[in-house]
């Protein structure tokens, strides 16, 4: 399925409520409820055939290699690896507060913030210079 396949159903769903909305004679208030109804038919349309055009793609072009890569060090200077550090740290720091919330849900996000960060650091800690 190609990709202006979506956009096609959408025009020609919302260009035929329109038409059948001028032409035949309905209620003006008939005439605007077609016309809406043709809209969410059409919503419904492009989400679902996006849907299985986006799973079609993926199957096409799916890669014969596992997921995650090995990940090897890469080269950065100094300088921006301090830099980097520089604007991570007040991330740590807020996130470090958020742990001492007494709502639950925000310390669990605090963790899993604190968690991503630390994974960030060591990856600038293990880059070679």
């Amino acid at each position: 399925m190609t990709r202006t396949m979506p956009a096609l159903a959408v025009f020609f769903l919302v260009t035929g409520a329109g038409l059948v909305a001028l032409l035949v004679p309905l209620p003006l208030p008939a005439r605007i409820l077609l016309v809406i109804a043709g809209g969410f038919v059409s919503t419904g349309a492009l989400l679902t055939l996006s849907a299985h055009a986006a799973q079609g793609a993926e199957e096409i072009h799916a890669p014969p290699t596992p997921l995650r890569q090995p990940v090897t060090a890469v080269e950065i200077s100094p300088t921006l690896r301090h830099d980097l550090r520089g604007i991570l740290s007040p991330a740590v720091l807020c996130a470090d507060q958020l742990t001492l919330s007494p709502d639950e849900t925000t310390r669990t996000r605090a963790g899993q913030i604190l968690d991503a960060l630390d994974r960030a650091t060591d990856r600038l800690k293990a880059a070679r210079t």
